[in-house]
Protein backbone atom coordinates (compact mmCIF):
# COMPACT_ATOMS: atom_id res chain seq x y z
CA UNK A 1 0.00 0.00 0.00
CA UNK A 2 1.56 3.60 -0.84
CA UNK A 3 1.61 6.08 1.72
CA UNK A 4 2.15 8.77 -0.34
CA UNK A 5 -1.08 10.73 0.08
CA UNK A 6 -0.71 14.67 0.31
CA UNK A 7 -3.03 17.09 0.79
CA UNK A 8 -1.08 19.69 -1.77
CA UNK A 9 -3.69 19.85 -5.19
CA UNK A 10 -1.18 20.55 -8.04
CA UNK A 11 -1.86 23.55 -9.86
CA UNK A 12 -0.68 26.24 -12.00
CA UNK A 13 -2.30 29.50 -10.59
CA UNK A 14 -1.52 32.35 -8.71
CA UNK A 15 -1.61 31.08 -5.54
CA UNK A 16 -0.04 27.98 -6.20
CA UNK A 17 3.16 30.34 -7.46
CA UNK A 18 2.94 32.49 -4.41
CA UNK A 19 5.83 32.72 -2.12
CA UNK A 20 5.41 29.78 1.27
CA UNK A 21 6.57 32.51 3.51
CA UNK A 22 3.82 34.99 2.65
CA UNK A 23 0.95 32.39 2.66
CA UNK A 24 2.28 31.39 6.20
CA UNK A 25 1.60 35.01 7.23
CA UNK A 26 -1.52 35.30 5.38
CA UNK A 27 -2.82 32.32 7.60
CA UNK A 28 -1.34 33.82 11.11
CA UNK A 29 -3.57 37.19 9.90
CA UNK A 30 -6.75 34.99 8.64
CA UNK A 31 -6.56 33.14 12.11
CA UNK A 32 -6.22 37.16 14.09
CA UNK A 33 -8.83 38.12 11.81
CA UNK A 34 -11.54 35.38 12.46
CA UNK A 35 -10.97 36.06 16.29
CA UNK A 36 -11.58 39.91 15.12
CA UNK A 37 -14.46 40.09 13.44
CA UNK A 38 -17.48 40.51 15.39
CA UNK A 39 -20.51 38.90 14.39
CA UNK A 40 -21.70 35.73 12.11
CA UNK A 41 -22.19 37.67 8.90
CA UNK A 42 -18.51 39.04 8.65
CA UNK A 43 -16.96 35.62 9.42
CA UNK A 44 -19.29 34.19 6.68
CA UNK A 45 -18.07 36.77 3.93
CA UNK A 46 -14.76 35.90 5.17
CA UNK A 47 -15.44 32.42 4.81
CA UNK A 48 -17.07 32.81 1.57
CA UNK A 49 -14.25 35.05 0.69
CA UNK A 50 -11.88 31.98 1.43
CA UNK A 51 -13.81 29.69 -1.15
CA UNK A 52 -13.81 31.98 -3.92
CA UNK A 53 -10.33 32.26 -3.78
CA UNK A 54 -9.16 28.62 -3.65
CA UNK A 55 -11.81 28.01 -6.58
CA UNK A 56 -10.22 30.80 -8.73
CA UNK A 57 -6.50 28.90 -7.96
CA UNK A 58 -8.25 25.90 -9.44
CA UNK A 59 -9.00 23.53 -6.48
CA UNK A 60 -11.73 21.68 -7.03
CA UNK A 61 -15.00 21.46 -5.29
CA UNK A 62 -14.67 18.03 -4.65
CA UNK A 63 -11.82 19.02 -2.30
CA UNK A 64 -13.18 21.65 -0.72
CA UNK A 65 -16.43 19.38 0.14
CA UNK A 66 -13.96 16.42 1.99
CA UNK A 67 -12.98 19.72 4.16
CA UNK A 68 -16.57 20.43 4.64
CA UNK A 69 -17.44 17.01 5.61
CA UNK A 70 -14.39 15.94 8.05
CA UNK A 71 -15.47 19.29 9.71
CA UNK A 72 -19.22 18.59 10.04
CA UNK A 73 -19.29 16.56 12.97
CA UNK A 74 -17.46 19.13 15.16
CA UNK A 75 -19.87 21.48 13.97
CA UNK A 76 -22.85 19.62 14.82
CA UNK A 77 -21.39 18.92 18.49
CA UNK A 78 -20.25 22.75 18.68
CA UNK A 79 -24.05 23.73 17.72
CA UNK A 80 -25.49 21.18 19.82
CA UNK A 81 -23.13 21.49 23.10
CA UNK A 82 -22.27 24.90 23.18
CA UNK A 83 -25.45 27.11 23.56
CA UNK A 84 -25.76 25.24 26.57
CA UNK A 85 -22.58 26.30 27.89
CA UNK A 86 -23.14 29.66 27.39
CA UNK A 87 -26.81 30.75 27.68
CA UNK A 88 -27.42 35.06 27.15
CA UNK A 89 -30.45 36.71 26.24
CA UNK A 90 -34.21 35.09 25.71
CA UNK A 91 -34.62 31.67 27.10
CA UNK A 92 -35.74 29.50 24.31
CA UNK A 93 -36.43 26.17 26.09
CA UNK A 94 -35.01 25.27 29.98
CA UNK A 95 -34.47 21.51 30.52
CA UNK A 96 -34.02 21.57 34.72
CA UNK A 97 -30.38 23.59 34.61
CA UNK A 98 -29.86 23.50 31.05
CA UNK A 99 -31.42 26.64 28.68
CA UNK A 100 -31.63 27.08 25.54
CA UNK A 101 -31.16 30.76 24.44
CA UNK A 102 -31.11 32.81 21.68
CA UNK A 103 -27.48 34.61 22.40
CA UNK A 104 -26.44 30.96 22.96
CA UNK A 105 -27.47 29.94 19.67
CA UNK A 106 -25.56 33.16 18.21
CA UNK A 107 -22.74 32.48 20.48
CA UNK A 108 -22.55 28.78 19.32
CA UNK A 109 -23.12 29.98 15.13
CA UNK A 110 -20.02 32.48 15.89
CA UNK A 111 -18.00 29.99 17.10
CA UNK A 112 -18.83 27.48 14.74
CA UNK A 113 -18.42 29.96 11.54
CA UNK A 114 -14.95 31.15 13.28
CA UNK A 115 -13.79 27.24 13.35
CA UNK A 116 -14.71 26.79 9.69
CA UNK A 117 -13.15 29.55 8.33
CA UNK A 118 -9.41 28.90 10.78
CA UNK A 119 -9.57 25.44 9.01
CA UNK A 120 -10.50 26.48 5.25
CA UNK A 121 -7.29 29.03 6.01
CA UNK A 122 -5.15 25.91 7.00
CA UNK A 123 -6.94 24.29 4.09
CA UNK A 124 -5.90 27.21 1.71
CA UNK A 125 -1.87 26.54 2.91
CA UNK A 126 -2.08 23.12 2.30
CA UNK A 127 -3.50 23.12 -0.83
CA UNK A 128 -1.60 25.41 -2.38
CA UNK A 129 1.88 24.71 -1.25
CA UNK A 130 4.16 21.43 -1.68
CA UNK A 131 5.69 20.48 1.59
CA UNK A 132 8.91 20.97 0.16
CA UNK A 133 8.20 24.25 -0.33
CA UNK A 134 7.06 24.21 3.28
CA UNK A 135 9.63 23.17 4.72
CA UNK A 136 12.13 25.26 2.77
CA UNK A 137 9.89 28.46 4.15
CA UNK A 138 10.30 26.96 7.83
CA UNK A 139 14.19 26.85 7.03
CA UNK A 140 14.43 30.32 5.53
CA UNK A 141 11.97 31.89 8.27
CA UNK A 142 15.13 31.14 10.60
CA UNK A 143 13.43 27.94 11.72
CA UNK A 144 14.81 24.58 12.81
CA UNK A 145 14.64 22.20 9.55
CA UNK A 146 13.30 19.31 12.12
CA UNK A 147 9.87 21.95 13.16
CA UNK A 148 9.49 21.86 9.36
CA UNK A 149 10.24 18.38 8.92
CA UNK A 150 8.06 17.11 11.68
CA UNK A 151 5.00 19.38 10.00
CA UNK A 152 5.49 17.56 6.76
CA UNK A 153 5.47 14.58 8.32
CA UNK A 154 2.66 15.00 10.30
CA UNK A 155 0.62 16.26 7.10
CA UNK A 156 1.65 13.25 5.39
CA UNK A 157 1.34 10.53 7.28
CA UNK A 158 -2.06 11.04 9.02
CA UNK A 159 -4.06 10.36 5.83
CA UNK A 160 -1.97 7.51 5.58
CA UNK A 161 -2.82 6.03 9.06
CA UNK A 162 -6.73 7.16 8.46
CA UNK A 163 -6.18 5.43 4.75
CA UNK A 164 -4.39 2.11 6.78
CA UNK A 165 -7.84 2.11 8.77
CA UNK A 166 -9.79 1.73 6.27
CA UNK A 167 -7.79 -0.80 4.05
CA UNK A 168 -8.00 -3.37 7.36
CA UNK A 169 -11.11 -2.29 8.34
CA UNK A 170 -12.30 -3.79 4.84
CA UNK A 171 -10.29 -6.02 4.43
CA UNK A 172 -11.95 -7.57 7.71
CA UNK A 173 -15.25 -6.99 6.81
CA UNK A 174 -14.44 -9.23 3.79
CA UNK A 175 -13.65 -11.24 6.15
CA UNK A 176 -16.85 -11.60 7.49
CA UNK A 177 -15.83 -9.51 10.57
CA UNK A 178 -18.81 -7.75 12.16
CA UNK A 179 -19.88 -5.37 14.36
CA UNK A 180 -22.68 -5.42 16.78
CA UNK A 181 -23.79 -4.54 20.04
CA UNK A 182 -23.20 -1.73 22.87
CA UNK A 183 -20.78 0.60 22.97
CA UNK A 184 -18.13 -1.79 25.04
CA UNK A 185 -18.98 -4.91 22.70
CA UNK A 186 -18.23 -2.58 19.45
CA UNK A 187 -14.78 -1.00 21.12
CA UNK A 188 -14.03 -4.93 22.10
CA UNK A 189 -14.58 -5.78 18.20
CA UNK A 190 -12.62 -3.12 16.65
CA UNK A 191 -9.23 -4.35 18.94
CA UNK A 192 -7.88 -6.80 15.64
CA UNK A 193 -8.29 -3.27 13.46
CA UNK A 194 -6.36 -1.24 15.90
CA UNK A 195 -3.98 -4.29 16.38
CA UNK A 196 -3.65 -3.94 12.62
CA UNK A 197 -2.90 -0.29 11.68
CA UNK A 198 -0.67 -0.20 15.03
CA UNK A 199 1.34 -3.15 13.15
CA UNK A 200 1.39 -1.07 9.97
CA UNK A 201 2.07 2.36 11.98
CA UNK A 202 5.16 0.73 13.38
CA UNK A 203 6.43 -0.83 9.76
CA UNK A 204 5.46 2.84 8.24
CA UNK A 205 7.65 4.05 11.39
CA UNK A 206 10.46 1.98 10.52
CA UNK A 207 10.43 2.42 6.76
CA UNK A 208 10.39 6.60 7.43
CA UNK A 209 13.42 5.80 10.02
CA UNK A 210 15.97 4.22 7.72
CA UNK A 211 15.11 6.58 4.90
CA UNK A 212 15.68 9.60 7.01
CA UNK A 213 19.24 8.27 7.97
CA UNK A 214 19.39 7.53 4.80
CA UNK A 215 18.94 11.25 3.62
CA UNK A 216 21.81 12.53 6.39
CA UNK A 217 19.29 13.50 8.40
CA UNK A 218 21.29 12.72 11.90
CA UNK A 219 24.25 15.22 9.74
CA UNK A 220 25.83 16.82 12.59
CA UNK A 221 24.50 20.77 12.96
CA UNK A 222 27.28 22.54 11.23
CA UNK A 223 26.95 20.57 7.77
CA UNK A 224 25.24 23.49 5.17
CA UNK A 225 21.89 21.79 3.92
CA UNK A 226 21.54 22.64 0.16
CA UNK A 227 18.30 23.05 -2.00
CA UNK A 228 17.46 22.94 -5.97
CA UNK A 229 15.15 25.69 -6.00
CA UNK A 230 15.65 28.34 -3.53
CA UNK A 231 13.13 30.75 -2.37
CA UNK A 232 13.26 34.18 -3.26
CA UNK A 233 10.27 37.14 -2.82
CA UNK A 234 9.04 38.28 -6.45
CA UNK A 235 7.10 41.32 -6.53
CA UNK A 236 4.44 39.83 -6.46
CA UNK A 237 4.78 38.01 -3.41
CA UNK A 238 5.40 41.52 -1.77
CA UNK A 239 2.22 42.64 -3.04
CA UNK A 240 0.33 40.41 -1.79
CA UNK A 241 2.45 40.49 1.29
CA UNK A 242 1.43 44.13 2.05
CA UNK A 243 -2.29 43.36 0.75
CA UNK A 244 -2.78 41.01 3.33
CA UNK A 245 -1.26 42.95 6.13
CA UNK A 246 -3.11 46.20 5.54
CA UNK A 247 -6.47 44.45 5.18
CA UNK A 248 -5.80 42.78 8.71
CA UNK A 249 -4.78 46.44 9.59
CA UNK A 250 -8.19 47.75 8.17
CA UNK A 251 -9.87 44.82 10.14
CA UNK A 252 -8.22 45.78 13.61
CA UNK A 253 -9.32 49.48 13.18
CA UNK A 254 -12.98 48.97 11.92
CA UNK A 255 -13.21 46.41 15.17
CA UNK A 256 -11.72 48.75 17.77
CA UNK A 257 -14.53 51.94 16.38
CA UNK A 258 -17.23 49.20 16.48
CA UNK A 259 -16.41 48.24 20.05
CA UNK A 260 -15.92 52.19 20.84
Amino acid sequence: MSVALDFYVPRESWLHRLDPRVKLWAMLLGFAAAFLLPDVATQGMLLLGLHLLLLSSRIPWSVLSRLWRQMALLIVLIMVLQPFFAPSGAVLVAVGPLQLTVGGLIGAALFATRTLVIAFFVGALLFTTDQRALVQAFVRLRLPYTWGLTLSLTLRFLPAIQQLFVTVREAQAARGWTVEGNLFRRFRDYLPVLVAVIIGTLRMSDRLTLALAARGMAAPANVQRTVWHDLRMRPTDWVAFTIVTLVLLAISFWRSAFSG
